[in-house]
């Protein structure tokens, strides 16, 4: 929908376009970071480490353009959601950022465990490409206004959640065999809740588009997809 003011129209692309500056930025750390811990390279796990306070300027950058349209329009109705939406999507982003960010600060330990225990991080790594999947699918679903390829991200984030639950398996077996590699066992599980965390953030992030688009606030809920002929309806506050 345009605006009678053009000027309101190029704001909010201003935002949005911040935003999905914000989450390639996001993504590529991610990309960057699962390739770091596959061959444990400590100058791309710094490197990691270091944009991470881009990310963080992105999410400053994105609540000043928000608030600055909240002051100069009093947006209302849908334009309103968009803004809110967006200011969630920004702090799922940074979040997310600081997930990579911890995995790759734990790299380095890795340098130091057994050879069998360290296969176990392929394991980890199998999260990976679905998360960007999702990553990816969240923004077409945002441009498109296409709610359902949001819905099938939230869909999505369960074989993360599997990946994770099969691998934490896979490490507690191997301290039950070898005690003596606990510590260093937890550091891989510490890093795979870290990526499960990460598929959690973007599952907020397809939450929000919902919200933008429809209206429908799908957080802390038990989600059951909309289908063709449903309607949303407003909750009511109790009094």
């Amino acid at each position: 929908m345009e605006h009678i003011v053009k000027s309101f129209d190029r704001d909010l692309e201003t935002v949005l376009s911040e935003l999905t500056t914000m989450a390639k930025l996001v993504r590529t750390q991610l990309i960057d970071v699962t390739g770091a811990l596959e061959s444990l390279d400590l100058e791309t796990a710094s490197r990691v480490m270091k944009r991470d306070a881009e990310v963080n300027g992105y999410e400053v950058l994105v609540d000043a353009l928000i608030e600055s349209v909240f002051a100069r329009r009093q947006p209302a109705a849908c334009d309103l959601r968009m803004l809110i939406g967006m200011g969630r999507m920004s702090v799922d982003y940074e979040r997310m950022g600081d997930e990579i960010r911890n995995i790759a600060a734990s790299i380095e330990k890795l340098h130091a465990l057994d050879l069998v225990l360290l296969a176990n991080r392929a394991m980890l790594l199998k999260m990976v490409p679905t998360i960007v999947d999702m990553m990816n699918d969240t923004l077409v679903s945002l441009t498109r206004r296409d709610t359902s390829i949001a819905r099938q991200v939230i869909e999505d984030d369960k074989t993360v959640d599997e990946v994770y639950k099969s691998t934490c398996h896979a490490l507690m077996l191997h301290m039950m065999q070898d005690p003596k590699t606990i510590e260093d066992a937890q550091c891989l599980m510490w890093m795979g809740r870290a990526l499960e965390r990460v598929g959690d953030h973007v599952k907020n992030l397809a939450e929000a588009v919902i919200y933008i688009i429809e209206g429908a606030d799908v957080r802390h809920e038990f989600y059951t997809p909309m289908t063709e002929g449903d309607t949303f309806v407003e909750p009511q506050l109790t009094k």
